[in-house]
């Protein structure tokens, strides 16, 4: 097997599902530690992406597929009808992943539908989907910060 030098492979860091307004639904991520909160920052794309789709659109052209974020970070959006999917990914910019986010989205609003359309907020009723993400981009889903921060200061209590 030849290893691929660190600047040619693509690493997936953090995945992001928001519904179609913003609303995070899923966060996963490989062990990287931030001190930023994943709602905000899935919101925050949200944001970024409509505003960018908006702008490009009044000139004639199409949806924004990704952004590099610094020499060897990107994020490649994708925009569905229920959904939309933001991939932090670091290496070589990469058509194929943009593509394939593209048409993940579309997966998941094929086989999760009926979900996504009725959901009320419970999160419970996303597990399946989050599990879903989780098996196809091999990352582990994340808890929500008021979660780990419990846990965090029951382990602590426990000293």
């Amino acid at each position: 097997m030849v290893e691929f030098p660190q600047l040619l492979r693509r690493i997936v860091e953090h995945v992001y599902l928001t519904d179609f307004g913003g609303t995070p639904l899923v966060h996963l991520s490989h062990d990287v530690a931030s001190d930023k909160d994943p709602d905000l920052v899935a919101s925050m794309f949200t944001a970024i992406q409509n505003f960018m789709d908006d702008s490009f659109h009044s000139m004639g052209i199409g949806d924004v597929r990704s952004i590099e974020m610094s020499d060897r970070h990107h994020v490649a959006f994708g925009r569905g009808h229920l959904v939309l999917l933001y991939v932090v990914y670091r290496g070589r910019e990469s058509n194929h992943l943009e593509r394939r986010v593209i048409r993940f989205v579309h997966d998941v609003e094929t086989r999760f539908a009926s979900q996504l359309r009725g959901w009320n907020g419970d999160m419970d009723r996303i597990a399946t989907i989050r599990d879903y993400l989780a098996r196809e981009w091999d990352l582990s889903p994340r808890e929500p910060r008021a979660a780990a921060l419990v846990g965090h200061t029951a382990r602590a209590g426990r000293n």
